[in-house]
């Protein structure tokens, strides 16, 4: 059991490694330095069929001054009903930002419905009284996708299926 364990140990902190030394596009460097990101999680899809991948951030945490008490810096972009999520369109040096999702808990999926050429998503919605906990649908309108999925327009799903872009314990950067 302990070798077992020890070995899971060295493959996880392989991953996290890596995964915190992958470099992330030009677009997606320039957002996490402009919002002074500090712990996130990038996930690379095509979402709107034109051949470039679009780039899916899962904020955690941002970096801000003393005044935030200790126990709090670690997710300061987190509450009870989840994290940030930001939608963004890639630009070769540059970023656009297509959609701020408020409160998302993992996973994160890409649906193969598609709504205005674009791909739905699919987010956990839980906490902040919210019982049972459910997935919402986030359908692209055109312009944007909704910005709290705990609320129409999102729609709860009947039957959960997709694949999953971020997993439900991402390794943040």
């Amino acid at each position: 059991m302990e070798a077992k364990l020890g070995l899971g140990i060295i493959a996880l902190a392989t991953f996290l490694s890596t995964a915190a030394n992958a470099a992330d596009p030009p677009g997606v460097a320039t957002f996490v330095q402009k919002h002074k990101l500090v712990r996130y999680t990038t996930a690379f899809s095509d979402l709107d069929g034109d051949g470039h991948s679009e780039a899916l951030i899962y904020a955690l945490a941002m970096a801000d001054d003393s005044r935030t008490p200790e126990t709090f810096k670690e997710a300061n972009l987190c509450g009870s009903g989840g994290c940030v999520l930001y939608v963004l369109s890639l630009a070769p040096s540059n970023y656009r930002v297509i959609t701020k999702i408020t409160i998302v808990k993992l996973p994160v999926r890409i649906l193969s419905s598609i709504s205005h050429g674009w791909h739905d998503l699919g987010v956990q919605v839980s906490g902040g009284g919210i019982t049972p906990s459910y997935e919402a649908r986030l359908r692209f309108d055109g312009h944007s996708y909704p910005s709290n999925p705990s609320i129409s327009p999102a729609i709860p799903l009947k039957n959960v299926s997709g694949n999953v872009l971020i997993n439900a314990d991402p390794p943040p950067r």
